[in-house]
């Protein structure tokens, strides 16, 4: 069975406790046999160093800290960029015309023959290093440097138009180009419509029987001549060019040749 202890004061014991603390510090003893500790609460001691954070404090500084530094990183980066695009924009003014000048010196260097002496032959001296890497293709009676020029600016734009759309909105000029490449490497689309396409833009055109006169005939001239030139892009009758004028070179004309030869040619200046 355990033992109960039980501490019983009155209150003049208290009483009289209370007015010892008030005027001694140390320990007192009460009536009863009791020691009691006297004097103020002990006293806390200074700490040294940093004050204590909270869990919720430290985590709070962490995020505070890694913001400031990922701020930094943005801005040092922002001013890189900003640094690379005014060098660029003082290159457009006199760098680029530069690195034309030394990619067709370059150009010129790989198609020379330095070996012959240009004072004998010029032509082997000019050409020669680029005869020597180029051969006529099978496929072709004359081959040069506009062709390979054409050839490689081919490779170019297969490249450029095999990417993805970028900008796909309705009225996009590069979603509709792209677009008209795929139909024309869509074999078996083109196989399944065959010759319809075609019909479609003869009957456009008034149909087949284009000797029907009167109420008969399904076609006008000038609606024809219209579809043929400007939505088919086709010189039925006579072709339009642009050129600049043989008498003045300071205004543009504009020439309509016949669709046979060119030996008809008028002339409507621009004014």
């Amino acid at each position: 069975m355990e033992k109960t202890y039980s501490l019983t004061a009155h209150y003049d014991e208290f009483q009289e406790v209370k007015y010892a603390s008030k005027y001694s510090s140390g320990s007192a003893t009460l009536p009863n046999g009791f020691s009691l500790q006297l004097g103020t609460a002990g006293a806390r001691k200074p700490r040294c160093g940093l004050p204590r954070w909270s869990r919720r404090e430290i985590c709070l500084l962490s995020g505070l800290v890694f913001a400031a530094g990922l701020c930094v990183i943005l801005g040092c980066i922002l001013v890189l960029k900003f640094l690379a695009l005014e060098q660029d924009a003082y290159c457009l003014e006199g760098c680029q015309e530069r690195k034309a000048f030394v990619k067709a010196s370059r150009f010129i260097a790989n198609n020379i023959d330095p070996t012959i002496d240009p004072c004998k032959d010029f032509y082997s001296f000019a050409c020669g290093g680029w005869l020597r890497r180029h051969a006529i293709p099978e496929d072709k009676l004359i081959y040069g440097i506009i062709a390979a020029i054409g050839e490689q600016n081919e490779e170019k734009l297969q490249r450029l138009l095999l990417r993805p759309v970028r900008r796909p909105y309705r009225a996009s000029a590069e979603r509709k180009v792209k677009e008209f490449f795929h139909s024309c490497l869509d074999m078996a689309e083109i196989d399944r419509q065959g010759a319809l396409p075609m019909l479609e833009v003869i009957e456009d055109c008034g149909g087949w029987d284009m000797t029907a006169t009167g109420r008969q005939a399904r076609w006008d001239f000038n609606e024809l001549l219209y579809k043929t030139q400007g939505v088919y892009s086709t010189a039925v009758f006579f072709s339009l060019t642009v050129n600049l004028d043989d008498k003045n070179s300071s205004r543009y004309v504009i020439r309509a040749l016949d669709g046979g030869s060119h030996a008809v040619s008028l002339k409507f200046a621009h004014p």
